[in-house]
């Protein structure tokens, strides 16, 4: 087969970074594939990934159609960034296909593309919300307020849903909404990913200190505070745990946590943002990942699944993805009783640390067998051609649309009975 992977390709992107080993593999499976490049372009582009095939910017609209009139599928991976993907965004809209949905909170995406779309923007929040959400939703103006307001009332996991002709998708938590919109079938497969600095030697330690640590941007979902005032709780942790922070953070950020670990005599090491190098160092020195997230708006987490990757004891948030994890491979914390339950799994922890290995090394094992890019080049071979009986469904109801349009005929005759039951043989609308 032939696919058109629309997705991001800077190094930067996790999900860039997802899509080359899938790309990889089904070139290695003697599938064709072209990829296109997402960003906007503002985005820098110094470093792309290595996909190992044609890369072509989404802005180059003659060979993109060249591209996807020789092609079986196109598949858009897609997440809650419209910087990253504002040309997959763009592409399909115009020739549906398969969406790899990596979020189930799509705010930040909706909220990029509709700049210069406000009635449009409108039409569809009225549509799926109704017009009491779509009157107030351009009238938040905080981040963290805008993402409690919207995320159960309005994620916009509907709009993105609907343009596809199916979805694969990476946990079950969120699929009542995609299955609501998606005309096609709905594919639930792990996320592919790597940990290429992982090892099987052990580090020599270089202390007796419990040494914990959160990755990726710090913000308040990453639940740092939770940490810190949990190490803070007890003398025993105070003196031996040491608390690591490792990716982009704010200053004004730095300078809170800073003073709250200082406050409470609690140490802890700010790295802000490191290269690939010096995380994965990072990562191996580590006893402990902390991969907290409340509230939870994605599919899966990379840094969840690459710290089990790398043999780490990992924490997770029993909510979204991190819940679907199998109890015997992290340790899970509930969102009402987050620093004692920390508190008591970092107290068990430093009382046994080979504890700690020895989860991490029964995670490891499974995440090697589960989170593969031959299992989910697999799943995309097998939802091309659902995607493709999908696509006779959308013809159909767009025939039926424009037949009913000249008429000037109601638009809602298409949701009657008589209407409906000729085309149900076309319906595939599941999880599969």
């Amino acid at each position: 087969m032939k696919f058109v992977m629309f997705t991001p390709a800077v190094k930067t992107s996790a999900i860039g970074r997802m899509t080359r080993l899938v790309v990889r593999q089904l070139l290695s499976s003697q599938h064709e594939v072209v990829v296109v490049r997402t960003e906007s372009q503002h985005v820098s582009a110094t470093e792309l990934h290595d996909f190992g095939c044609t890369v072509l910017p989404w802005e180059d609209d003659s060979q993109i159609t060249r591209e996807i009139e020789s092609a079986d599928c196109c598949v858009y991976q897609i997440g809650n960034s419209y910087e990253f993907h504002e040309g997959a965004i763009a592409w399909l809209a115009k020739a549906p296909g398969i969406v790899c949905l990596h979020d189930f909170f799509l705010g930040h995406l909706f909220f990029g593309w509709s700049q210069n779309r406000r009635e449009e923007a409108n039409r569809i929040l009225t549509q799926w919300y109704g017009t009491k959400i779509a009157d107030e939703y351009f009238q938040i103006h905080d981040g963290s307020v805008f993402i409690s307001k919207t995320r159960d009332e309005a994620p916009l996991t509907e709009w993105i849903s609907s343009m596809a002709t199916c979805v694969i998708t990476h946990s079950n938590w969120g699929c009542d909404r995609v299955l609501a919109a998606c005309p096609g079938p709905v594919f639930v497969t792990p996320l592919a990913y790597d940990a290429p600095g992982a090892s099987d030697s052990e580090l020599p330690a270089t202390s007796n200190k419990l040494n914990i640590l959160t990755i990726g941007h710090v913000n308040l979902n990453k639940r740092v505070e939770s940490c810190i005032l949990a190490i803070a709780s007890c003398p025993s942790l105070r003196a031996n745990v040491r608390y690591r922070l490792v990716g982009a953070i704010l200053p004004e950020t730095e300078k809170r946590l800073s003073e709250l670990a200082n406050d409470n005599g609690v140490e802890l090491i700010i790295s802000n943002e490191v290269d690939d190098a010096t995380l994965s160092m990072a990562i191996r020195e580590a006893d402990v990942i902390s991969c907290l997230r409340w509230p939870s708006l994605e599919a899966a987490s990379a840094s969840a699944i690459e710290a089990m990757l790398y043999g780490k004891a990992t924490i997770v948030t029993d909510t979204g993805f991190y819940s679907e994890l199998p109890d015997e491979y992290v340790l899970k914390i509930s969102v009402e009783n987050e620093v004692e339950d920390l508190k008591k799994i970092f107290l068990s922890l430093r009382s046994d640390q080979t504890s700690a290995n020895a989860i991490g090394k029964q995670a490891q094992k499974w995440a090697q067998a589960t989170f593969t890019a031959q299992n989910y080049a697999r799943k995309l071979e097998q939802a091309a051609p659902a995607a493709l009986r999908a696509n006779v469904l959308l013809s159909a109801v767009e025939h039926f649309s424009s037949i009913i349009e000249k008429w000037s005929a109601n638009p809602e005759l298409l949701g009657t009975p008589d209407m409906l039951q000729p085309l149900s043989v076309f319906n595939t609308n599941t999880i599969v």
